[in-house]
């Protein structure tokens, strides 16, 4: 993983292998962290290599006031844009899609890859909870497959066999996890559940779905993401860490040695 600094705004670019196209997300604020950025990366290569393809992840930062938002946004598009390695990227918090010209890539809806993955671990499912703001769109993917999306106060407590949770990076964190009680945690958005989260709910015998897998629908489409899934769920220690070993048998027949560290 190495960052690239732009030199004419202040931004940057968690590239995390060299020598490879690559796709991520970038976005924007008075302050981006590069750390955060990092995981966001690490989380994308194994999108992609779960799908076989030989790209990196990547994630960029812009670090501007709304006052200097346009300038610094037109300026990290004008700079990117003339980089040797073909870097596209999805807008996110304070970036618009259009904006991003020639960089742009859709990002796509993650609900249907989602309520996919979700009804392959667990299709006698009949109930979910989210922590969605508004639930609406999910259960109106559910409704067609018999699941009731129920409207509670503390979806992270309340009993059912599917959770789907996108508030956040680290939305369930290991006190959370000790409460829950639904049978399989969905992630709609990367890094949802902490590494110390996933092992709690691996003792609880909560099947956690991983984020990277579920998040790939978008990329190739939900068939390919969802057979990808089916061939994890089964994994002796859980299909999180069997979708990272996938990964990671593929990185390993292009990458001269692997990159530290899970995005879990």
């Amino acid at each position: 993983m190495r960052i690239r600094k732009l030199s004419s705004t202040n931004a940057f670019v968690a590239v995390d292998l060299d020598g490879a196209t690559g796709r991520g997300v970038v976005r924007m604020a008075p302050k981006v962290l590069q750390g955060g950025a990092k995981n966001l990366a690490r989380s994308m290569t194994y999108s992609l290599a779960c799908l076989d393809r030989r790209e990196t992840g990547v994630s960029a930062g812009i670090s501007a006031t709304p006052e200097e938002s346009d300038a610094a946004l037109a300026a990290f598009v004008q700079e990117v844009a003339g980089w040797d390695e073909a870097y596209r990227f999805e807008a996110g918090k304070g970036v618009g899609t259009a904006a991003l010209g020639p960089l742009a890539v859709e990002a796509g809806d993650p609900l249907p890859g989602a309520v996919a993955g979700a009804l392959a671990a667990c299709p006698g499912a009949s109930t979910a909870v989210t922590d969605a703001d508004d639930p609406s769109p999910l259960g109106g993917l559910l409704a067609g497959h018999g699941v009731e999306v129920l409207e509670v106060d503390d979806p992270l407590s309340t009993a059912a066999d599917l959770l789907f949770v996108g508030a956040g990076v680290g939305a369930v964190d290991h006190d959370s996890a000790d409460g829950l009680r639904a049978q399989v945690v969905v992630p709609t958005v990367r890094l949802a559940v902490t590494t110390r989260a996933l092992a709690m709910c691996s003792r609880r015998g909560i099947v956690v779905l991983p984020d990277f897998v579920v998040l790939a629908a978008p990329l190739a489409g939900i068939d390919e993401a969802t057979s990808v899934l089916a061939e994890v769920l089964d994994h002796a220690d859980g299909p999180v860490l069997g979708a990272c070993e996938r990964s990671e048998a593929f990185l390993d027949s292009w990458q001269d040695e692997l990159p530290f560290g899970r995005p879990i």
